[in-house]
């Protein structure tokens, strides 16, 4: 019998296996320069902040925290109780850093980053696939298996928009302003929405699930990634696709923009990280997470990325954060 704390691990674990079996092969890749295990055995999720300095994990062995990366320490214990660990499975930074949510399957945190001190906490709706956060720590976006993506009050309570698909909504973002968002879901689109109205501006159509679907700061550009399909960067005033990646093995499960949305960053389910020009879609480098234990698996699922000072960063589902120059 499965219990639902469990369902994240094992939809990343039948995600990996898959593309372990059907996607084996071999690339010339460039190997991190570096690693840093936040974790004992893996994680139900990682999150990476958006300078690159910190990192929320959902260790599957020992509850949520928080890390600082440069040094890697772990400074904060971050639990949804107080008489043991929590599944932490999504987690989002606001834009400047200052605030994390954290939920398991059914509820949210919101911390404050620097003191540790939780804000909030509040019971979800319904069962949480994937969360975002508005500046300031004021709302949040939660991508949910009841088909919608709900904009919540995260400090003072109440649903103030549902979007509705007709699918799970596994992943969600917004823009840095909290005005547009974008959400993908198994009804095989990806959206775009003007959070204000609540209004559905674009649907993004794809042949399968669309597992990964990160808007650009400013809220002009959209990458999705759908399973066995390549990734897909949109203007997202127009719905118009400008470029397609080539992800090589497995689909994308991670993606950031950069802050001048000149470049972008992903990460797939092989443990692939690619960095991407944005003016003309090209391919500027790829590396290649590396197993912690090649016995169960030579690939690694990406949680996250980011953009650090002078180097960049992913977090893999095996509880490594990996450094790339």
């Amino acid at each position: 019998m499965l219990f639902p704390q469990n369902r994240h691990l094992l939809n990343r674990l039948l995600i990996t296996a898959l593309a372990t079996v059907a996607l084996s092969g071999c690339d010339d890749a460039t190997p991190p320069s570096n690693t840093t295990d936040v974790t004992a055995q893996g994680a139900y999720s990682i999150a990476l902040s958006h300078d690159g300095s910190s990192a929320t994990v959902g260790s599957i062995h020992h509850g949520g925290s928080l890390w600082t990366l440069n040094p890697a320490e772990r400074i904060f214990d971050w639990n949804h109780r107080t008489d043991g660990y929590s599944n932490i499975t999504s987690s989002a930074f606001a834009p400047n850093d200052d605030f994390v949510a954290t939920t398991d399957t059914r509820t949210i945190v919101l911390w404050q980053r620097q003191s540790g001190e939780a804000v909030w906490f509040w019971n979800a709706p319904g069962d949480i696939e994937d969360i975002a956060l508005s500046a300031g720590g004021e709302l949040a976006l939660l991508g949910m298996a009841d088909y919608t993506a709900t904009l919540f009050d995260i400090q003072n309570g109440g649903i103030r928009k549902r979007l509705t698909h007709e699918g799970i909504v596994y992943d969600v973002s917004m823009s840095a302003d909290g005005l547009i968002a974008a959400t993908a879901s198994g009804d095989l689109t990806a959206g775009i929405w003007n959070l204000q109205s609540g209004k559905r501006l674009q649907v993004l159509s794809h042949k399968n699930q669309v597992r990964t679907a990160e808007i650009s700061p400013s809220g002009k550009l959209v990458f999705t990634s759908s399973m066995g399909e390549s990734g897909r960067v949109w203007d997202a005033a127009s719905g118009k696709l400008l470029y397609e990646m080539l992800g090589g093995r497995g689909h994308f499960s991670a993606a950031r923009f950069s802050t001048d949305e000149k470049t972008l960053l992903t990460g797939n389910t092989s443990g692939q990280i690619q960095l991407w020009n944005l003016t003309d879609g090209t391919l500027k480098q790829t590396w290649r997470a590396s197993a912690r234990d090649k016995w169960i698996s030579s690939n690694v699922q990406v949680e996250d990325v980011a953009f650090a000072a002078d180097h960049w960063l992913a977090a893999g589902a095996n509880g490594r954060i990996y450094h790339l120059r």
